[in-house]
């Protein structure tokens, strides 16, 4: 099965883009995932950073819950929860609303492979660690003072925790006296994901319309060369072979393919022009020596005995001379027509006039045929009597030949769509569907093994055809079974 070389364009322009318009896609959903990831972490880790690096209070965290509402907004507990633990397990705080897809099991994350970093600046000596139970006068000077120094940080580790709809981003970090966990709702972040998501849904299928149609239009743009070289060689007939493709404005990779084309056209031309002249040439030189031949034949015909052997061979003689003068004299009208140079008279003749004295001539060679003619009085075509009179000769001759003795010869002349159409039936031997086309075929033979006992060399039908096409008509095969074989002359109306 064939396809479109524009088709193939558009499909591989789709297929290409669209596996690079789905590996962007993949691509910037799993980036803009690891962005947004990130993008939490940090946020965490400047929350959760500086709570560790101090030692704090008991009630700090109650004030870091409340400012991260502050912060935040009202909906803080619903984007953050934190929970702080002692080393020793014990809770010193945890948010109020503890959603259920986070567990408080699942907080805080194993430090075990965390690393571990020392303070800097290590703890200030001057400010003491309250004892267990003991509580700091915040307007105290004591109390107003900064909380001393961690001696280390262990941490952070990081783990999504939950379900792709109800996730969360916790981090936990310690130092050495307590953990802190921070969990982080990613509603925000994947509802950003599922919009970009929603966006590619919609954009991709309309980029991927637009680079199809850009496909097909670069194709379009890629096949003119291809065009035209087509355009060319449908020009291209017996009677046109100086046809050639232009080369001007051509791509360089068409510029090879049209030179060697016109070479080509060139050398056909040529030969086609050679070959012509041949028989033309073959033609004219070969009608001296057959006139000489025929008149010498006569001479002897004439001076043999009647009923002699040598007056019989002398007939037979003469016979095949009139024959091979046939045969050039159709090569000459065929050569002339492989040239163009036809000789036409136009005139106008009455097709149905040409139909009438064909019938008559019926009875003279065929007595024994049925013969049926059916033509208005006039019907007239624009052409060259004599030539359109040899077409119908050879169509009767054909249905003599090739008829039953005794069978049916029907001729008819009518008008169909403004032309003039004369068709001329037969029954008899039918016309294999296979050789439909091939009669017309110079010197073909439907049954060579026929060809000396019927006359012709089998150049009568392709002749015909050719001087219909010179008229502006043509020579066809309507029908050939069991009933009848019948041929088709159509040729244009006269305008007068």
């Amino acid at each position: 099965m064939r396809h479109s070389f524009r088709l193939k364009i558009g499909l591989l322009s789709l297929c290409l883009s669209g596996l690079l318009l789905l590996g962007f896609g993949v691509f910037s959903v799993s980036v803009l995932r690891r962005v947004g990831i990130e993008r939490v972490d940090r946020e965490l880790r400047a929350l959760g950073d500086d709570q560790v690096r101090r030692i704090q209070p008991d009630g700090h965290w109650l004030r870091f819950d409340r400012s991260l509402q502050s912060i935040y907004g009202a909906d803080a507990s619903k984007r953050f929860v934190v929970k702080a633990t002692r080393l020793e397990g014990d809770v010193l705080h945890t948010t109020v609303e503890w959603p259920d897809a986070l567990s408080q099991a699942d907080l805080p994350l194993s430090l075990e492979n965390a690393p571990q970093a020392a303070n800097a600046e290590g703890p200030h000596p001057e400010t003491p660690r309250p004892e267990a139970g003991e509580q700091r006068d915040p307007q105290s000077p004591e109390g107003r003072q900064r909380p001393p120094r961690a001696e280390y940080v262990r941490g952070p580790v990081y783990a999504t925790i939950g379900t792709s709809g109800n996730a969360w981003r916790a981090m936990t970090i310690a130092n050495e006296e307590m953990t802190l966990s921070i969990a982080m709702n990613l509603a925000e972040s994947q509802a950003e994901i599922r919009h970009f998501q929603r966006a590619l849904l919609v954009g991709v299928p309309l980029g991927l319309l637009l680079i199809a149609a850009a496909g097909w239009l670069i194709g379009h743009v890629a096949l003119r060369p291809v065009n035209r070289i087509a355009r060319t060689a449908e020009a291209v007939t017996a009677r046109r072979l100086d046809e050639r493709i232009p080369d001007e404005n051509s791509d360089e990779e068409f510029t090879r393919l049209i030179a060697l084309i016109n070479g080509m056209l060139e050398r056909l031309e040529r030969s086609f022009q050679q070959a012509t002249r041949f028989s033309a040439d073959a033609a004219h030189e070969l009608k001296t020596p057959l006139a000489i031949l025929q008149a010498q034949v006569e001479r002897s015909l004439q001076r043999a005995t009647d009923g002699s052997p040598e007056q019989r061979e002398c007939a037979e003689q003469l016979d095949e001379v009139q024959r091979l003068k046939s045969i050039l004299r159709k090569l000459l009208l065929l050569s002339q027509a492989d040239a163009g140079a036809l000789p036409l008279s136009r005139d106008c003749v009455n097709l149905a006039e040409l139909a009438r004295a064909a019938a008559d001539d019926i009875e003279m060679l065929a007595p024994n045929r049925n013969v049926t003619v059916s033509a208005p009085s006039e019907l007239l075509v624009q052409g060259d009597s004599d030539l359109l009179k040899q077409v119908i000769e050879n169509l009767i001759s054909n249905a003599i030949k090739f008829g039953d003795e005794g069978g049916v010869i029907d001729i008819k002349v009518e008008e169909r769509e403004a032309r003039a159409v004369l068709t001329v039936a037969n029954s008899g031997r039918t016309i294999p569907a296979e050789d439909a086309e091939r009669i017309f075929e110079r010197f073909y033979r439907v049954d060579p093994s026929r060809s000396r006992e019927t006359e012709g060399a089998g150049l009568g039908l392709s002749l015909a055809r050719e001087i219909a096409r010179a008229h502006g008509g043509d020579l066809t095969l309507e029908q050939s079974d069991e009933d009848l074989t019948r041929f088709a002359l159509t040729l244009p109306r006269s305008g007068r």
